[in-house]
This record gives structure tokens, sequence and C-alpha cells, in this order.
């Protein structure tokens, strides 16, 4: 079975929210399922969201997407460079909450306050990990 690259973003928080700088050269996460939008993944390093299966040193799989359909989705949001992962409830409100498993963090937030970057898309547990080198394709000018 082929494996497809994800490019990991970095250790999200779900308990707190964490400063999050650009990676410019991330490494990429080997997923056995292909998906026809862009995906990135980040690894979970708190137990803020076990309920939903997310446990320390696992790796969320999140396709790109801004606004949930569903209710109760995780989703990692992004406050200005400040990110986390939380559970989105109240996804018709003005003032949606933004919870963690058995509501440890419940805050009630204007959905002006958050930009939603991804939904959870799958997860990757811990013991199957496993990275990839990209090859860089030849850049041709054509000239």
């Amino acid at each position: 079975m082929s494996s497809y690259p994800v490019s990991v973003y970095g250790a999200i928080p779900s308990l707190n929210v964490t400063y999050v700088d650009a990676v410019s050269n991330p490494p990429q996460l080997a997923v056995k399922s292909y998906a026809p939008y862009k995906r990135f993944a980040v690894e979970i390093v708190d137990d803020g969201l076990d309920t939903a299966g997310l446990r320390t040193g696992d790796y969320a799989v999140f396709r790109e997407q801004g606004w949930p359909n569903d209710e109760l989705q995780v989703v990692c949001v992004a406050f200005g460079n400040d990110m986390t992962l939380r559970i989105l409830e109240g996804i018709q409100m003005r003032e949606p909450f933004l919870r963690t498993a058995r509501d440890v963090v419940r805050e009630q937030r204007h959905r002006n306050d958050f930009i939603v970057l991804g939904i959870l898309d799958g997860i990757i547990k811990a013991d199957f990990v496993e990275f990839m080198e990209v090859e860089e394709e030849a850049f041709e000018w054509g000239c």
C-alpha cells in the first residue's frame, strides 16, 4: 500500500495555547490514505482530548477547512500566532464554545476571535508513526 506525505506543523496542546512559528521545511508524516484535499498534522502533547482518541505522542491529521459542518468536531484553531486543539460546540452561535474533554477547559469566544485552521481527519497512534523523505521535484523553467 502506498504512503502519502502530510506536513507536520509541530506539537500543539489542547489544555492551553502555544505560539507556533511558521515551519519552512516541515517533516513529512506517512499516511496510508489518499485525500483530495490539503492536510496537515500536529503532534499531541497532552491528554485534553483523550475522549476523542487523542493521546500524548499521537499525531492528529487535519484537513484544511475554515468552519466545521457538524457539531462537536475536533478543530485546530488559531488566535493570531497562538494555536490550540479544541472541540467546537455551538457552530451556529455567534459565540461558540471551545472546549476539551470533560470540559477541563471551556470558553465561549466570539467567532471573530479565532480562526479554524482544520478539522480532525484522522489519528496516527504513537506506535505507528512513520516519517518519510520526500524528494524535491526538479523545477524546469521551460526556456
